[in-house]
């Protein structure tokens, strides 16, 4: 097995860099876009993202399925990512275009745009995120192309944090519709830029044994393995409560706080936090058992972000540092939740002779964008429930409900994916052993 140069791990990382640039956007200001701005119910806006999400669960694995079957002269995921490039980029820019419409018009531009966008993102995303498996089949190696994959992620998701806000503001001069758009426009043709330079420098080694010959087979073979399921509800759970603050946080900050400008400091701080977890992962994960490290971290982050239930709305700094310090916890959690998803194909070639990756990662990270959709029901029913209104001065019910979902509720999630994760039946032993007897089986 060829050592992975320095140049091909930054390779692979721009990928998650240019998804993020879109992704990050999305998932934390999208929503307050579609209510504050577009002139959208916070009802309709849960609706819309569960929907969305319901249509992932056909695309998803179908678009992993269709991957893991693809032969090209660019190989088998690499293609997605050069030519599904330049759509994502756009779609990206259509969803945070607001046309003139009536309100219904709106809502079903809404629909449509990002439900497309959302599809084009899977088309990209479930390939990119396969890759890793025929790059290497080194656990190490592995790790070290998901922490390159988060560390450039967590960046993106940190420049998104930090210069959405004063673009809008820079760029809309007062019109905040067209300051979202001219900024997306700016990290849509990143993106593009990024996706491109990922094609150019990652390469697909390893061939895959014992391919099934049919997606109900590809199902049947995923269903069976232990190491899938558990990832799948962990992906749920991440994805619907333990991000909860960066979807919430605009609304904390504009009616709880007050003053928006100063969520720019905790999306940045949250992000540094992460980037902070990335990299004690890079650094622990060859010494220690990644099911362990991630339990822990995960145990750690629910018992610091219950605290903000009690921090006060006046105490800036504390709520910075608290969410550093929460993030740095799931920063560490991230990158080994990915290296998690490789190992669980192996797994299931381990345990079951036959390979099926891309039908696992889309699997998995259906979970995610699943999650996310609960996450949208939940936020948009809680708002609708105590009472929010757009832009109006807020009732001390409502304020309380958005201090649940920036506080108890993402604790709930941390605390449920710990006990999960003690069911994980892939712990360093069990992954040294089942790598020394796949070296083996792929040799001959």
């Amino acid at each position: 097995m060829e050592t992975l140069k320095l140049k091909e791990k930054l390779g692979y990382g721009f990928g998650d860099l240019a998804s993020t640039l879109i992704f990050a956007t999305v998932t934390t200001f999208l929503m307050y876009f579609y209510t504050d701005i577009y002139g959208l119910s916070a009802a309709a806006v849960g609706s819309l993202f569960f929907v969305a999400r319901m249509i992932d669960a056909v695309s998803d694995p179908l678009m992993g399925a269709l991957a893991d079957r693809t032969q090209s002269r660019f190989g088998k995921f690499r293609p997605y990512i050069l030519f599904g490039a330049l759509p994502l980029g756009i779609l990206a820019v259509a969803t945070f275009t607001t046309p003139d419409l009536s309100e219904t018009g709106k809502l079903i531009y809404a629909y449509v745009t990002y439900i497309l966008l959302m599809m084009c993102y899977t088309v990209v995303n479930i390939p990119y995120s396969s890759l890793p498996t025929i790059m290497s089949a080194c656990t190490k190696t592995r790790t070290q192309l998901a922490s390159f994959r988060m560390f450039c992620g967590f960046f993106a998701m940190l420049i998104i944090s930090g210069a959405t806000l004063p673009l809008v503001n820079w760029l809309g001069e007062g019109d905040q519709q067209q300051g979202f758009q001219y900024a997306m426009v700016i990290f849509a043709s990143l993106a593009v830029m990024l996706f491109i330079l990922t094609f150019l420098l990652t390469k697909e080694r390893i061939k895959p044994i014992g391919q099934p010959a049919s997606i109900k087979q590809d199902l049947k073979v995923v269903a069976q393995n232990k190491a899938w399921w558990i990832l799948l509800v962990v992906g749920v759970l991440c994805f619907s409560f333990t991000m909860m603050p960066f979807g919430v946080g605009m609304y904390y900050f504009r009616y709880n706080i007050g003053n928006t400008d100063l969520a720019t400091g905790f999306f940045i701080s949250g992000n540094i936090g992460m980037l902070v977890g990335v990299v004690v992962t890079a650094l622990t994960a060859k010494k220690l058992c990644k099911k362990q490290m991630m339990i822990y971290a995960q145990f750690c982050a629910a018992l610091l972000v219950a605290n903000f239930y009690w921090i006060g709305s006046d105490n800036h700094y504390l709520i910075y540092g608290l969410f550093f310090l929460v993030m740095v916890a799931q920063g560490i959690s991230v990158p080994i939740m990915w290296s998690m998803v490789a190992d669980a194909a192996d797994y299931c070639e381990w345990k079951q002779g036959k390979r099926v990756i891309g039908l696992t990662t889309s699997s998995v990270t259906f979970s995610h964008k699943f999650g996310m959709g609960i996450s949208g029901v939940i936020t948009g029913t809680i708002l609708t429930t105590f009472g929010y209104q757009a832009g109006a001065e807020q009732t001390e019910e409502t304020l309380h409900g958005i201090v649940v979902m920036m506080s108890l509720l993402p604790a709930i999630g941390f605390m449920a994916n710990a006990a999960v994760l003690s069911l994980y039946p892939i712990n360093k032993a069990v992954g040294d052993k089942m790598q020394q007897e796949l070296a083996v089986i792929r040799a001959q």
